[in-house]
């Protein structure tokens, strides 16, 4: 992309236009309404023609309609005027954006002969020698204008010399001088919306996302039609929080403007490599070389695929060709080694990071890069050596930024690690002594029994970070201090958030990481998403039974409503821009597994790994392990599925998926206008969009056409529950119930509606029907639990309780009310069963350890009795009591018969209360 230097300063600066046309055109074109600016600006006459055909070509350009913008000017760029140098320079861009580089360059050698001191002359020019790897010439021309600036020769209230000098300043590394003349150029120019878009590419080469996303947010207050912002923006989409649903509005409107828009189909292919797609985002990138056959970053995205398939001929094949085009295109490596990191290919993304820096020494990214990835192999000193080369030349890229200062700062003064038999073990210093002592245990049992039965000892030490602070587990992970995954496998390195951050199953987090340590390695790091994760899921829940995913009732919807995937493409659907379908194929994975586990053994998914260590692509490595055709596997899955999901047959579910575009719905409604379900349908979308007054018009008219159509009623009643139409939504809602339209949900209202009307005997019928219709949902067991307890019924209040305890695995309170209600009722089997699930969420909680620990005296396990007494005097603060852990110890030791160590822990009772009536009590029977 390039700045028009002259054609839009002339006709905004001039204080006047002569031709109307001329001056609707322009603040069309500035406004992004190119339709209407390439009419008014064709229709211009006289004196005003040449500026209107520059800008002309310019809306042309922006809506990939090239051969025009060419043909526009081609006749104005025969001319010596300043208007001809303008047609020049963007006729350079036409002939970069279709290919023709070095005609493109061939003309500004000859323009920047002609006027030597032009500076957007030299800043083209200077950009089309970067481009062609001429990155010698191009440092020449942009020193110029830096010394131009020192020599004050700028004008600092120009913001096309600002963006001069900010182009400069970018390509010599000068990144505070950059960002400086970025800003001065937007603020003397915000109409000026590619020096945004250029400003905010920046930003995210530094990594600074936030700064990235407000400045493109400012271009579309000018331009919300910005083909290039939008593609940028989907860009900062995809760099940071990956919702695909907000990165398709950005790709559909840059595309809508221009088809062609080379930076939006890249963003979708680079998608689609993510999925695996490699058909798809080949033909997409085939698109963009169709026009650009020189777009060296799509060879670079075509060279992916083909390295990600260890295709090592076409990969090499593809790396010449964008290297004939730019020797100098260092880049080509980063692009790989982005999709080698999100491929588990740890390694080898390190090793291409280092072939971008023997390419270019000075490539501090790709330092970065490199210092990141040896972190993530848990090679930590050479990572900061890396990490410290960058820093020497690049002060501004944020990941290393805070990376650097994590290690520098947070983990020397805040952490601490320790070594075990399999693990190096970093621990937030004052959570070790306690933590470590549940911690270290379970691994070392979960790694001997992965060990076992894959028949495979991963490299060891692993290590595993658990941080006590979100930000530094962020950083540590990503380099950025916000994530939203509760753990993060490197293959060699695990890091996760520790028991401090809240309700977090560490146990539960910890076993499933360790798991993809044991895919990857036995994949040689190319197991798919799908597979991995099916089985880490898997191995949690043979691990503990509480430790599961409850989401049968999603996957039942996803076949009654025809979206299940099959299983060879079960790796696209994870990422989706549809959540639900996210759910349903983390789910469906694990389910998958369990499937093949139980009907062809373990021992034929320690055979898939293998072969997908060998290159093999899921269709293949299921027919191989399975001996059937994938048509075949997933007839029989889908039949295994029936029974499994027999409980909620003739449920009503609700459909998630293809509603997000409310469009498509809104033309299925044209084409049939007296079909109520796709008005339904229609109105299901307004209402997941938020939309309720659409929703509930378009539900009203569906009924006009079927009176009995349960999406419109469904959608009608949870209005009106909003609404606060209490009578309106139980009418709804009941009539629902009796035509069969039944499910868990529904129920639920009904419950809420009669607790609205204190009619506690039908709160009570409601939630047990919830219950029946899906035993997985754990809304119903919460709400009888309070109701039993409230009205005295403590045995089924805690029945109820254990069975949402069992479901919401991440939670503590349930687990902690249950230790203290059977501690009362001196039911010690069961506060061990529940003090013991407490312990993989809180091993720190004083009152849960007391419960746990007596639960063990008096069951007679006197040393899980003293390993938790002792974990209590490890506790920081420190118990308010110490004596009454003392007394528990010693009792624990007297039904050892330990009388000399229960004498020593009494000692150490009567040091704080000496008058203590049970210690004087055990102090009687042990003389």
């Amino acid at each position: 992309m390039r700045i028009g230097a002259l054609a839009l300063l002339v006709v905004i600066a001039t204080g006047r236009v002569a031709v109307a046309d001329l001056a609707t055109g322009r603040d069309k074109l500035i406004a992004g309404d190119y339709k209407t600016a390439i009419a008014e600006l064709t229709k211009v006459t006289g004196k005003d023609r040449p500026a209107a055909r520059v800008l002309l070509a310019r809306a042309q350009l922006a809506t990939g309609d090239h051969a025009a913008a060419e043909a526009t000017l081609l006749p104005m760029a025969q001319g010596k005027d300043p208007l001809a140098a303008e047609a020049r320079l963007l006729l350079a861009e036409v002939r970069e954006a279709t290919g023709r580089l070095a005609d493109a360059r061939k003309d500004l050698e000859q323009l920047f002969k002609d006027r030597p001191d032009d500076r957007a002359v030299r800043t083209a020019l200077g950009l089309v020698r970067q481009a062609g790897g001429d990155i010698a010439g191009a440092r020449t021309l942009f020193t110029l204008t830096i010394k131009e600036s020192d020599a004050n020769k700028l004008a600092f209230d120009d913001p096309h010399q600002m963006y001069q000098l900010a182009t400069a300043a970018r390509y010599t590394a000068n990144i505070q001088l950059a960002n400086d003349a970025f800003r001065e150029a937007l603020r003397k120019g915000p109409q000026m919306t590619d020096i945004g878009v250029a400003w905010a590419d920046l930003f995210l080469q530094k990594y600074a996302a936030a700064l990235a996303e407000q400045t493109l947010e400012e271009v579309f207050k000018v331009n919300p039609n910005h083909p290039d912002a939008h593609a940028a923006m989907a860009e900062v989409i995809l760099e940071t929080r990956y919702d695909l649903a907000a990165v398709r509005h950005h790709l559909d409107a840059a595309l809508a403007v221009n088809p062609k828009n080379a930076r939006a189909l890249k963003a979708r292919a680079s998608i689609e490599i993510d999925q695996n797609q490699w058909e798809g985002a080949t033909r997409t990138l085939d698109t963009v070389l169709a026009v650009n056959k020189e777009d060296v970053e799509a060879i670079a995205m075509k060279a992916t695929i083909h390295w990600l398939r260890d295709d090592t001929g076409l990969y090499e094949a593809e790396k010449k060709k964008a290297f004939a085009i730019n020797p100098a295109y260092a880049q080509l490596y980063r692009v790989v080694a982005r999709s080698a990191v999100r491929e588990h290919r740890y390694v080898e993304a390190v090793e291409l990071e280092k072939e971008a820096v023997k390419l270019k020494p000075d490539f501090y990214e790709a330092m970065a890069g490199a210092g990141l990835g040896y972190l993530r192999l848990g090679m930590e000193k050479e990572g900061i050596e890396w990490l410290d080369k960058s820093w020497v030349g690049d002060q501004y890229n944020v990941r290393a930024s805070n990376t650097l200062d994590l290690f520098r700062e947070t983990i020397p003064k805040h952490y601490t690690t320790a070594m075990t038999k399999s693990f190096r073990i970093r621990y937030a210093n004052e959570e070790k002594p306690v933590f470590s002592r549940y911690l270290e245990p379970t691994m070392e049992r979960a790694f001997a029994d992965m060990v076992k039965r894959y028949g495979f000892s991963p490299k060891t030490p692993i290590t595993l970070e658990l941080y006590a602070d979100r930000a530094a587990y962020g950083v540590r992970t990503v380099g950025l201090p916000d994530i939203s995954a509760l753990g993060v496998c490197f293959g060699q390195v695990i890091t996760a958030m520790s028991p401090a951050n809240g309700d977090i199953n560490w146990g539960m987090v910890m076993w499933h990481e360790l798991a993809h340590v044991f895919a990857i390695q036995l994949s040689n790091s190319r197991v798919p998403r799908w597979f991995t994760e099916g089985l880490s899921e898997y191995e949690t829940l043979i691990a503990r039974p509480e430790w599961r995913r409850e989401n049968d009732a999603d996957l039942y919807g996803a076949m009654l409503h025809g979206t299940l995937p099959a299983i060879a493409a079960l790796n696209s659907e994870f990422m989706q821009p549809d959540q639900n379908a996210v759910v349903v194929a983390y789910y469906q994975s694990a389910v998958t597994i369990e499937y093949l586990v139980q009907t062809y053994g373990f021992s034929k998914i320690v055979e898939g790994l293998k072969l997908f260590g060998k290159g093999k692509e899921t269709p293949e490595v299921l027919r191989t392990i399975t001996g059937k055709p994938i048509p075949q596997l997933d007839a029989e899955f889908r039949k295994y599925l029936e029974i499994r999901l027999a409980p909620y047959a003739g449920t009503f579910k609700l459909p998630t998926r293809g509603f997000d575009d409310v469009t498509k719905l809104e033309v299925a409604v044209d084409a049939a206008p007296k079909d109520a379900r796709a008005r339904a349908n229609l109105a299901l979308g307004y209402y997941y969009g938020a939309d309720a007054e659409k929703a509930g018009a378009t539900a009203t008219t569906a009924l006009t056409l079927d009176p009995k159509q349960p999406i419109a009623r469904y959608i009608l009643a949870e209005i009106a529950i909003h609404k606060g139409d209490a009578p309106g939504a139980k009418r709804l809602f009941a009539g629902l119930a009796a035509d069969g339209h039944d499910n868990s949900d529904l129920r639920a209202r009904l419950a809420q509606l009669a607790e609205g009307e204190k009619n506690v005997a039908e709160v009570e019928k409601q939630l047990c029907a919830a219950q029946k219709l899906d035993p997985e949902r754990s809304f119903a067991y919460q709400q009888l639990s309070e109701l039993y307890l409230k009205r005295g019924d403590t045995a089924r209040g805690l029945a109820e309780l254990e069975h949402y305890a069992f479901l919401e695995q991440m939670e503590v309170a349930p687990l902690k009310k249950l230790v203290a209600e059977y501690s009362k009722l001196a039911n010690w089997a069961k506060v061990r069963t529940y003090g013991e699930m407490a312990m993989f969420i809180t091993p720190h909680d004083p009152e849960i350890l007391a419960g746990l620990a007596r639960a063990y005296v008096e069951l007679g396990d006197g040393p899980k009795a003293i390993f938790t007494y002792d974990t209590m005097l490890a506790l920081t603060p420190p118990p308010r009591r110490p004596a009454l852990v003392h007394l528990g110890r010693t009792r624990a030791l007297m039904a050892m018969g330990k009388t000399k160590e229960a004498k020593a822990a009494l000692a150490q009772a009567m040091k704080t209360e000496p008058e203590n009536a049970e210690a004087l009590e055990l102090k009687a029977k042990l003389k």
